[in-house]
């Protein structure tokens, strides 16, 4: 719903801000670590089996609190991105940009005509503008609290970065290394072992991203598996790091529980 998007409060205001990804469906554990203290969350719909109806779900729960709560899409689509939009989310994180063209065309999904948009004229009945009671402040104020993320993981969308940076609404890059990794491995069986920090060439285009970012003055976003690494990020010049995901948190603590209750056995 149209509200104070907490992220991009944080990011205007020169601060670091957290995250945590949501693969998980339903509300209670969204719930829960909206209570935590993350600034933002990323619910994912690319890679797991969710619907609107537990985004919506997801969104009432995470708004007990005041985290916001990101998106990414499954793809460019710009159907499923009004929908996204239309159910009230904080902003889209965008997978697999390559071009200044993708860019555009995903500003595009996100805006209203007359401005370069093509989102359809729903807004007077979506959850976002509070259902129509937020119609008149809705389109004047949506733009302003709305966070739009490209993510580049492929070495073409690194090749083509200074142009997508070029692109107006495009608010935070982020670094995919994962499918960068994939990108680069000659064997995919191979990826975890290929995927490394140690990595010459992968080091290389993250450090490009990272530069490039920063040098056109756009927020930076980068993914830590594990909350240690996150100084690293924050030192390099990382805007937004996401310190770990749900699914993580449980199958750490489980493992750590099993572990020290084996020990003391």
């Amino acid at each position: 719903m149209l509200r104070i998007n907490r992220l991009k409060k944080k990011l205007r205001a020169g601060e670091r801000a957290t995250g945590c990804w949501i693969f998980l469906a339903g509300g209670d554990s969204t719930e829960l670590l909206s209570l935590c203290g993350f600034d933002a969350f990323i619910v994912d719909h690319e890679h797991i089996g969710a619907d609107f109806r537990t985004l919506i779900e997801q969104l009432r729960a995470a708004q007990a609190s005041d985290t916001a709560v990101l998106l990414r899409v499954p793809s460019h689509d710009p159907t499923y991105i009004q929908r996204a939009l239309d159910a009230g989310v904080d902003g889209i994180v965008v997978p697999t940009v390559e071009t200044a063209d993708e860019a555009r065309a995903v500003v595009a999904a996100t805006r209203y005509r007359p401005k370069g948009g093509s989102r359809g004229v729903g807004y007077p009945e979506s959850r976002a503008a509070k259902w129509g009671l937020a119609e008149t402040e809705y389109p004047r104020e949506y733009l302003d609290q709305l966070l739009v993320a490209a993510i580049i993981e492929t070495r073409k969308g690194v090749q083509n970065l200074p142009s997508i940076l070029e692109v107006e609404g495009i608010d935070m890059i982020i670094s995919g290394p994962g499918d960068l990794a994939a990108d680069l491995a000659p064997d995919f069986s191979r990826l975890a072992e290929y995927g490394s920090d140690d990595d010459a060439e992968l080091h290389a285009l993250v450090a490009q991203i990272e530069s490039r970012t920063k040098s056109a003055g756009r927020w930076l976003g980068g993914v830590a598996r594990h909350p240690r690494a996150a100084p690293g990020f924050y030192a390099r010049g990382y805007d937004f790091v996401t310190l770990t995901a749900d699914i993580w948190l449980l199958a750490d603590g489980a493992k750590r529980a099993l572990a020290d209750a084996q020990g003391k056995l």
